[in-house]
């Protein structure tokens, strides 16, 4: 009976430290795809405001470490000489946090913006790929997300 005992605690503990381990990487994921979505409707929005009157310049993405990203649109009066960058709090379009169990832990870029009627994209600072990474803070698990210059977004 003790033996019975014992190995019903034991198989327990595991299965409610594995609950929790996979409790995490279903956050994890889950944010992964929050971010890929958020990227993808700052471009389709890029796409949609085209010729329209008083729309921004472009919609863009900004990553802050350790857990903020936000939508922005970039405000210019004349286009032509935008910093396409986010430039503070009247360019927040919507803004967003990832999950208390998560942060950045790799950034390659600080902004992703995409401008009609293309969309062209602009990553700043200036590369051909960026990178985030988002991990869990306590197993070090990593999910990535990947953006390139032509505005293809992958994991």
């Amino acid at each position: 009976m003790l033996v019975i005992i014992g190995t019903l605690s034991l198989i327990s503990a595991i299965l409610i430290i594995n609950i929790r381990s996979g409790g995490q990487q279903v956050i994890l994921f889950r944010e992964q795809a929050k971010i890929l979505s958020i990227l993808s409707k700052a471009k389709s929005l890029g796409v949609a405001t085209f010729g329209k009157t008083g729309v921004p310049c472009g919609y863009g993405v900004h990553f802050e470490a350790p857990s903020t990203f936000l939508i922005f649109k970039d405000l210019a009066g004349d286009c032509q000489v935008s910093d396409k960058r986010y430039s503070g709090g009247a360019e927040i379009y919507e803004a967003f946090q990832l999950d208390p169990v998560l942060k950045f832990d790799t950034l390659t870029l600080s902004d992703v913006i995409f401008i009609p009627p293309d969309p062209s994209v602009v990553i700043t600072p200036s590369q051909d790929e960026a990178t985030v990474v988002i991990k869990v803070i306590k197993s070090g698990t990593s999910a990535t997300i990947k953006i390139n210059s032509a505005g293809q977004i992958s994991t």
